[in-house]
């Protein structure tokens, strides 16, 4: 039978994690069929052997695409290529590898609710965020306060901030393929959801039916923050922003001159002199509106004399290694 709802599923060496999450899919109670449809990026663990543990006991279920080499790590934007044409569902659910549902009722619940408001193209509710190294307390995400005290929002509620924990949201599935921004971006997840939501409203279901885990390495640890997250993912970040921008009309010139100031203060702290000429031509326009303030002007010329301290030190290496092969 066509199954009503598709779950996406995308691992990467979630050993430690994967049982759970495919328990969560697996104890779902639903008057319907449903598919997981799971991308295994070339893990080095044994997520892959759990993955098809698991899929030679429920064939009709778990369709798993295990890669030989990982395609994240080259830019490829991995649900777009190989998961959303596999999709036969109606209604689509997402939980990465690490993560886990804690209702078995959740897909009915929310396909219950898509199936009664059909002015409705996205549904979510609120999820449980635990921190792996228990640096933090577990939380409830969003607050009321987060998602503006409503239970029916909008595209413009979504413009504002992403209130949306991608495991605790299903769509009533439209192929986004073609709409999809070209530029390399993050998050990705947050851009499924403004699409998803382009021609409806988005509905709250209160109850937590998931968990969100945190961790260390994660992509949003650190975010505005560490000077790795600035190093790794800021320029990703801006290009969100713009392909927003662009996508949506939705002004994030504020968003995006705010990130780029901290973003300048990292790179010139850690005198990544090449990313922030990258940066000057990719965002040139925003450069020259930061330009226009006393306070660029200041870090501009920290950069230059960082420039100049940096070449003397160089100068000095070599003056260094010539006197010491002089005396051998």
């Amino acid at each position: 039978m066509k199954p009503k709802v598709s779950i996406l599923c995308l691992t990467y060496n979630h050993e430690k994690f994967i049982r759970q999450a495919l328990d969560g899919f697996l104890m779902q109670k639903t008057n319907f069929p449903f598919e997981v449809l799971i991308h295994d990026d070339a893990s080095t663990d044994k997520t892959a052997d759990i993955i098809r543990e698991y899929e030679k006991k429920y064939p009709k279920i778990i369709k798993a695409v295990y890669q030989k080499e990982n395609q994240w790590s080259k830019g490829i934007n991995v649900s777009r290529k190989y998961q959303w044409g596999r999709i036969k569902g109606t209604y689509v659910a997402v939980n990465e590898g690490d993560d886990y549902w804690t209702d078995e009722n959740k897909l009915q619940k929310q396909a219950d609710f898509l199936d009664s408001h059909p002015d409705f193209n996205v549904c979510f509710h609120p999820v449980k965020v635990i921190w792996e190294d228990k640096r933090e307390k577990e939380v409830v995400f969003p607050s009321a306060k987060y998602r503006f005290n409503k239970k029916v929002l909008s595209l413009q509620d979504l413009l504002q901030r992403n209130f949306i924990q991608t495991n605790s949201v299903m769509y009533r599935w439209h192929n986004i393929s073609k709409e999809w921004p070209e530029s390399n971006f993050l998050p990705q997840d947050y851009m499924m959801h403004l699409l998803q939501t382009q021609s409806a409203k988005i509905g709250f279901i209160p109850d937590v039916m998931s968990v969100y885990r945190r961790n260390s390495g994660g992509v949003w640890t650190g975010v505005l923050q560490s000077d790795a997250w600035f190093e790794k993912y800021a320029v990703s970040h801006l290009r969100f922003y713009r392909a927003v921008s662009e996508k949506f009309h939705a002004d994030k010139t504020k968003d995006m001159l705010y990130l780029l100031n901290k973003t300048i203060r990292c790179f010139l702290k850690n005198k990544k002199f090449k990313e922030l000429e990258a940066i000057a031509s990719e965002f040139s326009n925003l450069w020259e509106q930061l330009n226009l303030s006393d306070e660029t002007e200041r870090l501009q010329r920290k950069m230059n004399r960082l420039k100049a301290e940096l070449k003397l030190s160089l100068l000095l290496i070599v003056i260094f290694v010539i006197f010491i092969g002089s005396l051998k």
